[in-house]
């Protein structure tokens, strides 16, 4: 054997041992730990979930008659709650004999309350920010026109006669102040010019 050749023996020697290496590496790499494994709990089977081809009207209970008022009364009319039974049992009242009859006790009605006045309107939500004159042409009178804004920061520009919102008519401007009817609550109010 020649020199060249051994030496080309030895390199493919040494590579056989690399590639013998990264297969052995590589199965172990790939394969499942064969150590420690976890399995998943097996899945609990469902208590009796019906299922849609277990769907199925008991005619039993559709026949039988409800004994409570849902559904009979009036949910928007106040009555008592119901009275609480006596804890010694449903007694009868006692009866008095015939041949004694005791005099009627006279009640005392409870002294009337006055009548209390509904709550006044809530305000109305608006700010008078400022105004601006309005020339109409020919006709020479200027008008004013009123800037408002609400709580939620909305500005509107509006002038003598408009309606606000469906709700709320301007009924005179000022350079300071603007009066606003509530035509819900039939009433005025006043703002005065923010400054």
């Amino acid at each position: 054997m020649t020199k060249q050749y051994r030496q080309k023996l030895n390199i493919f020697v040494i590579l056989l041992v690399v590639l013998g290496l990264t297969l052995v590496l590589g199965y172990r790499m790939s394969s499942p730990p064969s150590g420690f494994t976890v399995q998943p709990p097996e899945p609990k089977p469902a208590a009796n979930v019906p299922t849609a081809s277990d769907a199925r009207i008991r005619l039993d209970l559709v026949d039988q008659p409800e004994e409570s008022e849902a559904g009979r009364t009036n949910v928007f009319q106040y009555r008592q709650g119901r009275p609480t039974p006596d804890p010694e049992g449903s007694k009868p009242a006692p009866v008095t004999p015939p041949g004694l009859v005791t005099p009627p006790v006279p009640t005392v009605p409870p002294p009337a309350r006055p009548p209390t006045a509904p709550p006044p309107p809530p305000p109305i939500p608006l700010k008078y920010q400022g105004f601006a004159v309005l020339n109409f042409g020919n006709s020479g009178t200027p008008a004013l026109m009123a800037f408002l804004s609400d709580d939620s920061s909305h500005h509107y520009n509006v002038s003598v006669g408009e309606v606000l919102l469906g709700r709320y008519r301007i009924v005179g401007i000022t350079d300071k102040n603007v009066e606003v009817e509530d035509l819900q609550n039939n009433r005025r109010q006043v703002f005065p010019l923010l400054k």
